[in-house]
């Protein structure tokens, strides 16, 4: 062999060998792998789960379940509308089987992963604003806990407006709100005739105060269903879907075209004719009222519903704002834009995982379900602190 064809043999021993130094060499770690790093807790955010399909196993709750199952310290937070489309009506009512069934599929989805549960409500279980509202949103209450499962709940107490707080040792505090109450014009309780020591929004918002200004050295979660910020229909963002075929958010098969008088849904709902929207004086009170509080403090997420997708978004004082309604499969809405404030946002069917590391770090997972079958895939991670 000629020296000049070693030469070459031999810087390519060399090339070769420090190709597998670079692939195999242990570098220091950036902060942010979690790979041999134990999972303290698991929160897992899902919402508006209260129409599962009926004729097959529902692909979100086949999801959730597998999730909820991989780590025993998961807590699964059901940010409301648990009950499509007017909650749980009374035991008389013919439909009443019917509408158990729905809040069954989701009880029996976390109970069969084994892991503690919470049911907050939202504006479908208070009847879309009817006057029967309250008395909807005990009967759910009361049939959750007729289960006599000590891990599956309905939060606030005894269908209150909250805030609640459930402390997990010293490493997270969830803190629990009934948002509806606060939008509510119809069938809320007097003060007099409900077992609530909060009742109206001073008390809540003195209460959420007091209870972050305790926590301020724990993670916290807020769990409400209603957003603070969203780029969803409910805050003003529409396609062009929404102005010609305006019966489609109806039903998924109206599709009349109804060019000009078809805009006039989108426009009547960006000037606050529903309380569900945040262009609604109700609702934006309530967003300023929630800001302030938050604003004195930082870590904090609150979570939502209500918005039939994910979006992750950079809430005021170095806060996050997560929102995760899109609970059932094919069920998501199809104008998410991105605001000045949004970190993610898709429009897909899935949840939101929140991981508290041994370590104490927190890390972020939007999970999308991608077939009937409830497989799923990871579609954003982000870690927080």
């Amino acid at each position: 062999m000629s020296k000049l064809r070693i030469l070459e043999l031999r810087n390519y021993i060399m090339l070769l060998l420090f190709v597998l130094i670079i692939n195999f060499i242990s570098f220091p770690s950036s902060g942010n792998d979690s790979s041999d790093v134990e999972v303290a807790y698991r929160v897992i955010l899902i919402g508006d789960a209260g129409e599962p399909a009926k004729d097959h196993p529902e692909p979100v709750l086949i999801a959730l379940k597998n999730v909820a199952s991989l780590i025993d310290s998961t807590i699964v937070i059901f940010l409301g509308d648990n009950i499509y489309p007017n909650g749980l009506p009374d035991k008389n009512d013919k439909k009443r089987e019917e509408y158990e069934t729905k809040l069954d599929k989701q009880i029996n989805a976390v109970e069969d992963a084994g892991v503690a549960s919470y049911f907050i409500s939202g504006n479908h279980d208070w009847a879309s604003d009817n006057d029967i509202g309250w008395e909807q949103i005990k009967r759910q209450a009361d049939y959750i806990s007729n289960k006599n499962n000590p891990q599956i709940k309905f939060v606030p107490l005894n269908a209150c407006p909250g805030p609640e707080l459930v402390a997990f040792g010293s490493k997270i505090n969830l803190i629990f709100l009934d948002s509806q109450w606060w939008l509510q014009k119809k069938g809320r309780p007097d003060p007099e005739s409900c077992n609530c020591s909060i009742y109206d929004e001073v008390d809540i918002v003195n209460s959420l105060d007091s209870l972050l200004n305790k926590s301020q050295n724990i993670f916290t979660i807020i769990a409400a269903h209603h957003p603070l910020s969203t780029h969803g229909p409910h805050g003003g963002h529409f396609t062009w879907k929404e102005h010609i075929f305006p019966l489609t958010e109806i039903s998924s098969v109206l599709w009349l075209p109804l060019p000009i008088i078809g805009s006039s849904y989108p426009l009547s709902r960006n000037l606050g004719i529903s309380n569900q929207d945040i262009s609604s004086s109700v609702y934006e009170n309530y967003i300023t009222e929630m800001e302030n509080v938050l604003s004195k403090y930082s870590g904090i997420i609150y979570a939502s519903g209500h918005e039939h997708a994910i979006q992750i978004i950079d809430g005021v004082g170095d806060n996050t704002y997560v929102v995760s309604g899109s609970g059932i499969y094919d069920y998501h809405t199809d104008s998410i834009g991105d605001g000045d404030d949004t970190i993610y946002a898709g429009e897909y069917e899935g949840f939101v995982l929140i991981d508290l590391l041994k370590d104490n770090r927190i890390k972020l997972t939007v999970i999308k379900v991608i077939n009937i079958k409830g497989d799923i895939d990871t579609t954003f991670t982000m870690w927080l602190e």
